[in-house]
């Protein structure tokens, strides 16, 4: 692995030392479940609640409005299908963008089959979605908006806390929900400020570990509880606690405290490298969504004419790890959802590939990409 050249940070991010360490304790000599009476127990409980404390400060929440999952995408569906499944008593209508990640996209289209009806918000060509959009397409029924904070294939940010506030005005009782899985290693999140009702996180983004997740779900939203059985999560959640993993995701909470802002110069400098590069060797390509307002590490471009998976393939024998969107559905290597709701030229989509640098990628990984990539494209 110490070869490997490593730019697909989106799809997640490499386990922090400082965070196995961390978690060690919970995996190996406190082991117990958290659930039982004796004193071991009770210092995982204590490692939990102190976690919650730490995810909750980061945010500007309460600890009481941090609940932990198994992953973001437990959370989308949580926040989606617990906001809404007794909402059917009569309509409800949901909004949401063509443009969300699967989680989001596949939930809603789940309870479509239950009667409900979802409004697919399209972004413009530049990764954007129009607040107006969203307000316009409310009707009387309206009772859940989603709308993700930082696109997972292209790296725009939304102007969530407009967004929001438009819905809120137009009707205070809709519930506003927003996908941050991408948005925790990039932004400073404060949900007093942004307003939202809900909002979903995953460890694995921020040199976490993977399998768990949280869920912000702001006091006194009517949202019912989504895995049933246990007492856990102040019996809203289900299921033994990861214990382990909760705490590292709060140990890479405490990383990401003192580095994002630092983080976010060293990729935007390795972007601005790689974009220099890009120009310097290749006439044809082409940036999809605009380089304003995204993800200081996200590139997806176009190399119109060349196959996206005979790229990554190659790319893959040169010991470089690329993708042409989410992990979640990339495998099959089809054409981007995401792509597709931007109406983008098919002939773009073909040949796109997504570029996720993170803080640990240097300049020479840059170098050896673009050399790659030379022999490849021509």
């Amino acid at each position: 692995m110490n070869n490997i050249i490593y730019f697909d940070n989106s799809a997640t991010t490499r386990l922090s030392d400082e965070v196995f360490e961390s978690m060690k304790e919970f995996l190996i000599n406190n082991f117990s479940n958290p659930s039982s009476i004796y004193e071991i127990s009770q210092k995982s409980k204590v490692a939990i609640e102190k976690s919650r404390e730490n995810l909750a400060n980061y945010i500007n929440a309460n600890k009481n409005e941090v609940f932990f999952t198994s992953s973001g995408t437990e959370s989308d569906n949580w926040a989606i299908i617990g906001s809404t499944i007794r909402k059917k008593l009569q309509s409800a209508h949901i909004i949401t963008t063509a443009f969300e990640h699967s989680a989001v996209l596949e939930t809603c289209k789940f309870l479509e089959n239950f009667g409900f009806d979802v409004t697919y918000i399209y972004p413009n060509r530049e990764g954007f979605i129009s607040y107006k959009d969203v307000v316009d397409a409310i009707r009387d029924d309206t009772v859940f908006v989603s709308v993700m904070l930082v696109n997972n294939e292209v790296g725009t940010i939304q102007d969530i806390e407009k967004i929001c506030k438009a819905v809120k005005e137009k009707n205070e009782k809709i519930i506003f929900h927003t996908d941050a899985v991408q948005a925790l290693s990039e932004l400073n999140i404060d949900v007093k400020k942004l307003k939202v009702d809900l909002m979903s996180f995953s460890a694995h983004k921020i040199h976490g570990p993977k399998g768990v997740g949280a869920l912000y779900i702001k006091q006194g939203t009517d949202i019912e509880n989504f895995i049933l059985g246990g007492s856990q999560e102040r019996k809203r959640r289900a299921g033994t606690e990861n214990v382990a993993g909760i705490v590292g995701f709060s140990k890479a909470i405490d990383i990401l405290r003192s580095k994002i802002l630092e983080n976010v110069q060293k990729r935007k400098k390795l972007k601005e490298y790689l974009l220099l590069k890009l120009t310097e060797n290749f006439k044809n390509f082409k940036i999809n969504a605009s380089l304003e307002n995204r993800h200081s590490g996200n590139l997806n471009i176009s190399f119109p004419g060349v196959d996206k998976e005979m790229i990554i393939m190659s790319m893959d024998f040169n010991g470089i790890c690329i993708s042409s969107g989410s992990a979640c559905s990339s495998g099959s290597l089809e054409n981007s959802h995401v792509l597709s709701s931007m109406k983008i030229d098919l002939d773009l989509q073909d040949s796109a590939i997504r570029i996720s640098l993170g803080e640990e990628n240097t300049k020479n990984d840059i170098d050896k990409f673009i050399n790659a990539l030379k022999d490849i494209v021509s």
